[in-house]
């Protein structure tokens, strides 16, 4: 029976017994393939486990280690991917049929920097195909379910790297999020998930779908294991043309600075209209709780920003469909039905259209400049609804669309549009026992000010103890 304790212990909890010597990265390693074996037909969270190279990974870390070669707190951690990176010599699905014969030649940047920092690739995560999609149902490989309630969607698109996560099945993963697929799955689910600023992670390796508004980032149990990824992570790729050489800090530094002094903003408008009641209740008592332990926290105004959504609708579906062009072209029926509509009715849109949605993204993103200009953090729900059933979410046969997890996308498609942090870590449940998400948003490159905020809240909430019934 694999070690319930290790299998939910963070890397802040991990590498410390790692680099002594107590904890060998073989026995994390083993104990997570373990827990996968027995728990993987109720969650299929994974495409693709790597048993065998995982523990030769593990072996060669526990040797290094024991050698007195410590690379860092990755070192023998275990990590999933989704399966839109590539792990060279493995298939890259993208969760399409389509593409199961897509065997990668080379690692994705982000894959080589893990496996640089001694980090341990346990297998490709499951996640919508194509990651176009809010809900988490894939009709090719099936839904992921939340370990929370196995009758529950985990939320789209990196729905198997969260379900991995939250169900014990790896100690970190890395996700997607256009419109957000990162963020998104994290509410849901009750672990911690990192929207990076635009450019600030490599996407080199990593299936396009929507090339101005994709980010790669990091989804793991507390949000200090957020900040450890990124220093492992975030930096310049001359193989991104999107990729930033703004300069990367120690994205721990800030951890456990608490909130005395950080300026937090509440919008007045859109992300409190039409918000579940329990949503609300939850994040605005974490907002309260923020103010009581000494941040500054204040309205703002901002009647544009449900515009944020649209932009990205916008924007995603076009550059989805020019990403995605031939392969409806030549090989439609492959699709789910719901994909192939979404692709082509994009790819009739006119030009023109895509021009006005870039102009008013750049208007958007010079008034959220604007109004968070004498602010650290912007905080908001990460999704207005409460989790809906799988059921909710599956189409009926030979129709495209079902009736559940509409407004799921609502929040966290703002920031995508902008392109600036986003995290979104779990703040409280609901009376059925869901986890409820709280978005934190930062300034641009301001990464650091939003793990501030969000490793703040955790340690005051006191809930990354809470374990899914999944046991």
């Amino acid at each position: 029976m694999p070690d319930i304790d290790l299998a939910f212990a963070s890397i802040d909890d991990l590498a410390p017994r790692i680099r002594s010597g107590e904890l060998s990265p073989v026995e994390l390693t083993q104990n997570t393939l373990d827990r996968i074996e027995r728990l993987e037909p109720q969650l299929n969270a994974f495409l693709d486990v790597f048993s065998g190279s995982a523990l030769a990974q593990a072996r060669e870390a526990e040797a290094e280690i024991a050698g007195g070669s410590y690379r860092g707190p990755l070192h023998g951690i275990t990590i999933a991917l989704k399966d839109l990176i590539d792990v060279e010599g493995t298939p890259t699905t993208g969760g399409s049929t389509v593409l199961k014969d897509n065997i990668a030649t080379s690692d994705a940047t982000v894959t080589r920097l893990l496996k640089s920092a001694g980090a341990i690739i346990i297998g490709k995560a499951a996640l919508v195909e194509f990651a176009m999609g809010a809900t988490g149902v894939n009709p090719h490989y099936g839904p992921s379910h939340n370990p929370w309630n196995l009758d529950r969607i985990c939320c789209g698109s990196s729905m198997g790297s969260a379900a991995a996560i939250a169900g014990g099945l790896s100690v970190g993963a890395l996700g997607s999020d256009t419109g957000g697929s990162i963020r998104m799955p994290a509410a849901v689910t009750g672990i911690a998930g990192l929207k990076p600023t635009y450019g600030r992670i490599s996407r080199a390796g990593v299936l396009d779908l929507s090339w101005s508004c994709d980010h790669v980032g990091p989804m793991t149990r507390t949000v200090a294991d957020c900040a450890h990824m990124m220093n492992v992570l975030a930096g310049y790729d001359s193989a991104d043309p999107a990729s930033s050489e703004q300069m990367v800090p120690d994205f721990t530094s800030e951890l456990d600075r608490g909130f005395d002094g950080l300026r937090v903003g509440i919008p007045k408008e859109f992300f409190f209209d039409n918000v579940d009641p329990e949503i609300e209740t939850a994040v605005r008592s974490g907002i309260q709780l923020m103010e009581r332990e000494g941040a500054s926290v204040r309205e703002v105004s901002m009647p544009w920003v449900a515009m944020g959504r649209t932009i990205n609708i916008g924007l995603l579906g076009s550059e989805a469909a020019a990403v995605h062009r031939e392969v409806v072209q030549t090989r439609g029926d492959e699709l789910s039905p719901a994909i192939r509509a979404r692709l082509e009715s994009a790819i009739i849109m006119p030009a023109v259209d895509y021009i006005d949605t870039q102009r008013a993204r750049r208007q958007f993103i010079e008034k959220m400049d604007e109004a968070m200009s004498d602010l650290d953090v912007l905080v908001t729900p990460s999704v207005p609804i409460q989790t809906p059933t799988i059921e909710e979410c599956t189409p009926p046969p030979g129709e495209a669309d079902a009736p559940g997890g509409v407004g799921l996308t609502e929040f966290t498609g703002v920031f995508d549009t902008t392109g600036q942090p986003s995290l979104s870590l779990n703040c409280g449940f609901t009376q059925d026992g869901m986890p409820i998400g709280m978005m934190i948003n930062g300034r641009a490159f301001d990464e650091v000010s939003v793990l501030r905020a969000g490793a703040a809240l955790e340690r005051t909430l006191g809930l990354t103890g809470k374990r899914p019934p999944i046991d």
